[in-house]
């Protein structure tokens, strides 16, 4: 069967039809890309934009808790040493004057007896009491002992010392040696459940065993004396062992002085042999 005009007609419509599919297929495949692209680019803009907001918002709330760390610890810490050195000065305020009324003689009550003690006994024995009781109160009061220079000298070689005890030991150590011109009251202290630990200089060393010296000769208390007087000989104690063994490798090491009295463990009973 021959092929006419018309068959051509339609093998050229056909044809241009498919190449007008394949160009529509064309655009659409790229509109996909296009969008797909779009997509991936609103993606990537948002992940940032996520991240950059996040990380700013962390900046500012890591800046606002240094700002409010900064605004509340360093007033407090002021206040709390502030609070020490007025314990202090009122603890030496209060030992001075234990110390004044246990030096005044009483002298002055017998020189101006009440008016009706001699109308009542007129006889002279009272006279010769003053007498008798000036040179014991004299007795009584001597001054306090000076500290041993050597213990001393060598305390204020060293550089820095750990003194651990307990928050009421360290309370009556800053009450006794807080107004004291060489002692330093230092601004950390570590707290473990009422144990403290604390660093010492060497002049603070001095300053405390000065103090506690002080205390412990001239207070009526005896409480306040054997409190006193044991942190004062644990001090000594440490100072002594540099005296006696002293080091010269100079590592930086804190000599560590430990207000932690106990008995010694029980020991333990060997099993009988076999």
């Amino acid at each position: 069967m021959p092929f006419g005009n018309a068959d051509r007609e339609s093998i050229r419509q056909i044809s241009h039809q498919l190449t007008q599919i394949t160009a529509d297929l064309a655009a659409i495949k790229q509109q996909v890309s296009d969008q797909q692209h779009t997509i991936d680019q609103i993606r990537q803009d948002t992940t940032a934009a996520i991240t950059t907001g996040l990380a700013e918002i962390r900046a500012v709330a890591r800046d606002a808790m240094a700002r409010t760390n900064d605004i509340t610890t360093g007033p407090l810490a002021s206040i709390g040493n502030e609070l020490v050195a007025i314990r202090g000065t009122i603890a030496q305020v209060d030992s001075q004057l234990r110390a004044q009324a246990a030096s005044t003689p009483a002298a002055p009550e017998t020189d101006s007896p009440p008016e009706p003690e001699p109308t009542a006994d007129p006889s002279p024995p009272t006279q010769p009491e003053p007498a008798a009781s000036e040179p014991h109160s004299e007795a009584e009061t001597p001054g306090p002992a000076e500290p041993d220079p050597d213990i001393l000298r060598a305390a204020a070689g060293v550089a820095h010392a750990t003194v651990e005890a307990h928050r009421d030991t360290w309370g009556f150590l800053i009450q006794v040696a807080g107004n004291e011109q060489h002692f330093h009251i230092p601004g950390k202290v570590e707290d473990h459940d009422g144990f403290v630990s604390v660093r010492f200089s060497g002049p603070s060393l001095v300053a405390a065993i000065t103090s506690l010296g002080q205390v412990a000769e001239t207070t009526g208390n005896p409480v306040t004396r054997a409190i006193a007087d044991h942190i004062r000989q644990k001090i000594t104690a440490a100072v002594q062992e540099i005296i006696s063994k002293p080091s010269r490798s100079g590592d930086g090491t804190p000599v560590r002085i430990v207000i932690d009295d106990r008995a010694a463990p029980p020991e333990t009973e060997e099993p009988p042999a076999a």
